[in-house]
């Protein structure tokens, strides 16, 4: 008897396979998700910058952070849920990215203190150190992950590090709200599309 026509990998190679479909989709998830939060941040951070420039009646802390964190953070539950997935924090399994995003965590919270609870920086000074910050989270992640979207990101955010440094204070959180959008939100789609492209190869 001849063997049934199928797709599926022969027996003793389908666990493998939907293994590798299962880190391959779990990936995918979470680029995602880390591409629609630097679109949420992105938003949160122009918002506050059009606020605090134009004096608009509007309690940014609360109408623009508090509330869109909030929904972010529910969606972001949920759409976990959907996919069966918890959340890593703190990847441990993965030393170098467990380093890369606490050590970010600690830079960014320091220049976020040094401004803002000690009055010790300039805002564009620390706009500027936080996009240099994350654009050499972006050329690790370039390093890791490979690909060209990450390289182009970091240097994007060197890019929005530089006009942050010198433009007007004023225009300190437009710049890391535009980093967050051209060098962290459109690589990360790109990235996604063109790992669906390779896929469907």
């Amino acid at each position: 008897m001849s063997a049934p026509l199928t797709s599926l990998p022969p027996e003793e190679n389908a666990e493998l396979a939907l293994s590798v479909e299962r880190a391959y989709r779990e990936a995918e998830v979470l680029d995602r998700l880390e591409a629609l939060w630097a679109l949420i941040l992105a938003k949160c951070f122009v918002l506050q910058w059009a606020i605090d420039a134009y004096a608009l009646p509007v309690r940014g802390l609360l109408y623009v952070w508090t509330l869109t964190f909030a929904m972010a953070v529910l969606a972001t539950a949920l759409y976990l849920r959907a996919h069966r997935l918890r959340l890593r924090l703190l990847p441990w399994r993965a030393r170098v990215s467990s380093a890369l995003l606490a050590g970010l965590l600690v830079g960014l919270g320091g220049l976020a203190y040094a401004h803002g609870a000690r009055d010790l920086l300039p805002a564009g000074a620390a706009a500027a150190g936080a996009c240099v910050l994350l654009g050499n989270a972006a050329l690790v992640r370039a390093a890791l992950l490979g690909g060209p979207e990450p390289l182009v990101g970091a240097l994007l955010w060197w890019a929005a590090a530089w006009q942050a440094g010198r433009d007007a204070e004023g225009r300190a959180l437009l710049w890391v709200g535009l980093g967050f959008l051209l060098a962290q939100a459109l690589p990360g789609f790109a990235r996604l599309a063109r790992r669906r492209r390779e896929q469907r190869v």
